[in-house]
């Protein structure tokens, strides 16, 4: 074999690996929060040592971020499919963003967790800044496509942040369960779409 297919072997192989460890750490957040997961119950998850995981991750928060960098991925190809019937109105992409949240509730946790203060490399802030760069430029190009042309970029980060405020505020209401949460917090969201349409108007 050749030492550049044996190289190519290799890298598909830790690729590979690395993905086994993000499903296992997804599957775990999807049960417990994020925050309460230890690096043991991954490897056990995943099938590898301990030793391996840290291999592939300094630490925890590498970890983490790879985890929200494919949910921001996910959401990212969710709003490239609605563009590419069409750009979709702002209830619907509202609804799409408050739907992804409500059936993946690790994210916006991550996200609080990230903004407020997590401890990342420098390699990862650059990952988290280009990812979070195409994110909004899906959300800018279709508040373009839907009339809003005067400082568009700020408006998607106003509409951005106000989804996800949303989420923050009633994701975990006590009393409710995840039907109810999930049918008021879309109804709340097509109230923040109706206010961004009236400024258009104005």
């Amino acid at each position: 074999m050749s030492k550049q297919k044996l190289s190519h072997l290799k890298q598909s192989e830790r690729d590979a690996r690395r993905k086994l460890i993000l499903e296992a750490a997804r599957s775990l957040f999807s049960k417990k929060d994020f925050r309460n997961v230890n690096v043991r119950e991954i490897a056990a998850e995943a099938g590898v040592s301990v030793g391996t995981i840290y291999n592939y991750y300094a630490d925890l928060d590498e970890l983490f971020i790879d985890v929200f960098l494919k949910n921001i991925e996910e959401i990212t190809c969710l709003l490239d499919k609605e563009n590419s019937e069409g750009f979709p109105t702002l209830e619907k992409l509202c609804e799409i963003y408050i739907t992804y949240l409500s059936q993946n509730m690790t994210f916006y946790q991550m996200m609080g967790h990230f903004m407020l203060g997590g401890k990342l490399s420098h390699e990862s802030t650059t990952k988290l800044n280009q990812r979070m760069r195409i994110l909004m430029d899906r959300i800018e190009a279709i508040l373009r496509a839907r009339g809003f042309h005067e400082d568009a970029r700020s408006l998607s980060h106003a509409l951005f942040s106000a989804l996800n405020g949303i989420m923050i505020s009633y994701a975990g209401y006590p009393g409710r369960n995840i039907e109810e949460v999930h049918k008021y917090t879309t109804k709340l969201a097509g109230i923040i779409a109706g206010v961004f349409k009236a400024k258009l108007k104005d």
